[in-house]
């Protein structure tokens, strides 16, 4: 029995790194998200939650934490060797932070963030209300139970989150639209929300510019990839 359970526990390891580039996390980061969010739900004020999405009356003990996100950046490096043939797969890179939609009354109100601290896996921030929202209809078109696996993509210097799904075509990449607008100005067209997509070798070049001059205004400071 203990050679058993010590090669299952190999079988585990040798597994995690596959199940977290499927965006699966490890046991201790959804528990770090669920203490999180009773923590937070047991010190933030009523007020503040309010501020943070959930609703004004609603009992805020119902809530829960819902399907993970794994955030994965552009670092500027990756994007100034990119071309427009450029697979968007192999631009991105996991950035370790865990991003966990709060829902309540089967809606997502705000986000809570799971990164290692000291290590070990702690909820560090709980926030994001317009993010949640988004991943919500990211979800809703385009279903992990339909086969598709939407990758979170943060490029830091240009301020701004994508998406990607590997599923479709290698050079999706579409900006998030918070209050109908996108990166670059990109708007959703008529229909569900994100059912368009947009590629990267329409949005390189000024991707490009926006990065290289953030780290121009930022002097040396800027020269990192991102965080």
């Amino acid at each position: 029995m203990k050679n058993f359970c010590c090669l299952a526990a190999i079988g585990i390891i040798l597994l995690l790194p596959g199940l977290i580039s499927a965006g699966v996390p490890p046991p201790e980061v959804e528990a770090a998200a669920e203490a999180g969010l009773a923590r937070f739900l047991a010190e933030i004020p009523p007020a503040e939650l309010v501020k943070l999405g959930f609703p004004a009356g609603e009992d805020p003990a119902g809530a829960a934490v819902g399907e993970p996100w794994l955030l994965y950046t552009i670092t500027p490096a990756a994007l100034r060797s990119a071309g427009a043939e450029t697979e968007v797969e192999s631009l991105v890179t996991p950035t370790g932070l865990w991003f966990f939609p709060v829902i309540l009354s089967g809606a997502p109100r705000c986000v809570i963030t799971v990164a290692r601290m000291d290590g070990e896996w702690e909820a560090v921030e709980i926030g994001k209300a317009g993010l949640a929202g988004e991943l919500g209809k990211i979800s809703s078109r385009w279903p992990k139970a339909s086969g598709y696996s939407p990758k979170l993509v943060a490029v830091y210097q240009a301020v701004a989150y994508f998406f990607t799904v590997p599923e479709l075509d290698p050079g999706n990449l579409t900006p998030l639209t918070f209050d109908g607008v996108g990166f670059g100005g990109w708007r959703q067209q008529a229909g569900p929300a994100y059912s368009a997509t947009a590629e990267l070798a329409d949005l390189l070049a000024p991707l490009q510019k926006a990065v290289e001059a953030n780290i121009s205004a930022s002097g040396p400071a800027g020269q990192g990839g991102g965080e």
